[in-house]
């Protein structure tokens, strides 16, 4: 049986607070695709820290539009156009995924990279679709699961299928029914967990021990972190740092 290894390029949520950066990871299972999970601002030099080269990507996945989770694009695309590759890119999120991305590079005066790009590379856009059972994005097979964080955005978790484990993400969400959809599929759950007092768009500590509560099984980890979040308030779960490297056989 093979496990899934989880590199952390940052733990932080919006407020970035002391000694995270934006939330931001990467996951791969043995012999599968390497994906990084949400291109956030801080992105690409925290891959170089952390020693993964952009052109070993396989796939990259968004959650929502938020700022944090994708602004991190023009620059990660960027160093994709220079450094070249012979495989397809594969980008999964919401649906408008592509032309969001188009219109952030048109928006930051960059449109001869994301021409170039799309000229030179095989980029493949990938909508989240709740109502498919499956989608497959090259070799990685996923799940969508739509979360309720924002009423303006289209927000999704995931159940990826890596190595022989299933991976949930929650990306940003507060208490519902996907999320239980989320922990129930899941053997390894990167939730996230925005702060300590309730929120009307977030998980909070409370809202993280009862989901705990009802689904013990999985393996939980917390991310988004805000500042005032500390480990002993979640027993049970792991809380890591930026640049954390966590395998699960």
């Amino acid at each position: 049986m093979s496990g899934v290894t989880l590199t952390w390029l940052g733990t932080g949520n919006f407020l970035v607070p002391p000694a995270r950066y934006w939330n931001s990871f990467i996951a791969e299972g043995v012999g599968g695709p390497t994906v990084l999970v949400e291109p956030s601002p801080t992105a690409l030099p925290n891959l170089r820290r952390a020693g993964h080269a952009v052109e070993h990507l396989d796939a990259i996945v968004i959650s929502h539009f938020h700022p944090d989770h994708t602004f991190g694009w023009p620059f990660l695309l960027l160093e994709i156009l220079q450094r070249g590759r012979r495989s397809p890119l594969h980008v999964i999120g919401p649906p408008g995924v592509a032309g969001f991305l188009e219109e952030m590079m048109r928006f930051g005066s960059t449109m001869d990279i994301h021409e170039g790009a799309h000229r030179k590379l095989d980029i493949r856009y990938t909508e989240a679709d709740e109502s498919q059972p499956s989608q497959a994005a090259g070799e990685l097979v996923f799940r969508a699961v739509k979360v309720e964080h924002v009423p303006e955005l289209e927000c999704y978790g995931y159940l990826l299928e890596l190595g022989d484990m299933t991976l949930g993400y929650s990306g940003d969400t507060k208490p519902c029914q996907g999320l239980d959809e989320l922990a129930g599929a899941s053997d390894v759950l990167v939730l996230e967990c925005n702060g300590v007092h309730e929120s009307h768009s977030h998980m909070h500590v409370d809202a993280v021990r009862s989901l705990r509560q009802r689904y013990p099984n999985p393996k939980m980890i917390v991310s988004h972190l805000g500042a005032d979040v500390e480990a002993e308030m979640l027993p049970g779960v792991v809380m890591p740092d930026d640049f954390a490297k966590l395998d699960f056989p």
